[in-house]
């Protein structure tokens, strides 16, 4: 006959366990929601973080990488697939002429966030900013092109406009850690270092996102 301790404990372990990654999984909802909200598409936010299995973490940190990690395979898409596409259908010669110098425009963007990918990834958050904002630039360069005479509508605007979001999570991401850094340092009291690049002096990859 079993003891009643072992009995108990048989009804208790799971309840704990249960309890432990409910805990740990609100945590990281939590930092998917604050980040998310802050971005300019909420729901694509989730979608797009939530369909990388490190996506579910609750460090500010990884989930960086996680959205600029993603990026790549988006813009392929989009490069490759969406925007072929959508040429079948284009006859206007001008309209072709500028989907073309945008497809240029977006491949130019793989570079770009390779590089802040690597910045995010040594927590250079300063270098990773300069290269989300030249990806931004190619993208309005593009965008522009169709406000030019003869003014049209872009054919493309809904792949563009995904990549502008991508590029948003992670500039979100991006202010928010350093935000975090900085408010650490100012309520630190004497923390005996001296900051100079954020990429040389973040070690905390732990840091939580503020409201």
């Amino acid at each position: 006959m079993a003891s009643p301790i072992s009995c108990l404990s048989i009804l208790i372990i799971p309840l704990l366990v249960t309890c432990l990654f409910y805990d740990v999984s609100n945590a990281d909802r939590a930092l998917l929601e604050k980040v998310c909200k802050k971005s300019i598409d909420h729901d694509f936010c989730l979608s797009v973080l939530l369909s990388d299995p490190d996506g579910l973490t609750n460090i500010l940190y990884r989930l960086g990488l996680v959205s600029t990690y993603k990026s790549f395979g988006i813009i392929s898409d989009v490069n490759n697939g969406e925007i072929p596409n959508v040429l079948k259908g284009v006859t206007d010669p001008n309209d072709r002429s500028r989907i073309l110098d945008c497809q240029t425009d977006i491949d130019s963007l793989y570079g770009y966030m390779e590089l802040a990918y690597n910045a995010a990834g040594t927590q250079s958050y300063q270098e990773e900013a300069t290269m989300l904002a030249s990806a931004q630039k190619k993208i309005t360069e593009c965008n522009t092109r169709f406000e030019s005479p003869p003014k049209h509508e872009s054919p493309i605007s809904s792949c563009t406009s995904k990549i502008t979001k991508l590029i948003n999570i992670s500039s979100v991401i991006g202010v928010d850690f350093v935000t975090a850094v900085l408010f650490n340092w100012s309520t630190a009291s004497f923390g005996g270092f001296v900051a100079t690049d954020y990429g040389s002096s973040m070690t905390n990859n732990n840091l939580p996102i503020q409201n």
